[in-house]
């Protein structure tokens, strides 16, 4: 790695970190309940008992296999369920997304795109040999990350389903606990609580890039 590009990902790391404080200041400024309804759902969801659950899981799942944010489910589950009960459905409804994304794309997109780039989709499988379960969990630590593009090309692969998951569920707590945190701090008015997101937000970006920078160092001794 040159130096150049060393100082580049230096500051785009820095970069990153200032708009997540931004976004941090803004979110205890203007609390999400006031530009989203989800106080609404979540209480429609909550006085719903059983039922409620069933339907926000089978929705959540559903929206993000299409690329719904798995942070604003987890957001409006936070608002409806408290902390553990809200990780606990969103990471389930987020991961059964995943899967369906990755089931779907295998069974009706993998030929075709393989047949027409076939360089790119070896690309792809030479990418994702090694270390597929770092890989994924680096990549599901970070904020910016296109969860359906990602669900999507691994369909294109021959990485272990059951791995994926696995990777992906390990990637997917510390954000989703994040903005459980959100939504249970508008549930229960806690400024202190919606403090707390942000800080694990930005404790979960420095984890991602902390592990990419390791394993980089590691190839680099390897090669």
């Amino acid at each position: 790695m040159t130096k150049a590009t060393s100082q580049y990902r230096k500051y785009v790391s820095m970069a990153l970190i200032v708009v997540l404080l931004v976004i941090i200041v803004l979110g205890i400024v203007f609390p999400p309940s006031r530009w989203i309804p989800a106080a609404d759902w979540g209480a429609w969801l909550e006085s719903r008992g059983l039922p409620g659950i069933v339907i926000f899981v089978a929705l959540s799942a559903l929206a993000t296999s299409i690329g719904l944010p798995r942070q604003m489910v987890a957001f409006i589950a936070g608002v409806a369920y408290g902390v553990g009960p809200a990780l606990m459905l969103s990471l389930v409804a987020a991961l059964t997304g995943c899967y369906l994304t990755v089931v779907f794309s295998r069974r009706y997109l993998a030929d075709w795109v393989k047949g027409r780039y076939p360089k790119v989709i070896t690309q792809l499988q030479v990418l994702l040999k090694d270390d597929v379960f770092l890989k994924i969990l680096i990549l599901r630590l970070q904020p910016l990350g296109t969860n359906l593009l990602t669900n999507t090309c691994v369909g294109f692969t021959t990485i272990p389903l059951r791995l994926f998951i696995a990777a992906s569920a390990v990637g997917y707590i510390p954000q989703m606990l994040v903005f459980v945190l959100l939504g249970s701090g508008v549930r229960v008015g806690s400024q202190a609580q919606l403090l707390l997101s942000g800080v694990l937000l930005i404790i979960s970006v420095l984890l991602g890039l902390f592990l990419y920078r390791k394993y980089r160092r590691v190839r680099i001794a390897q090669s």
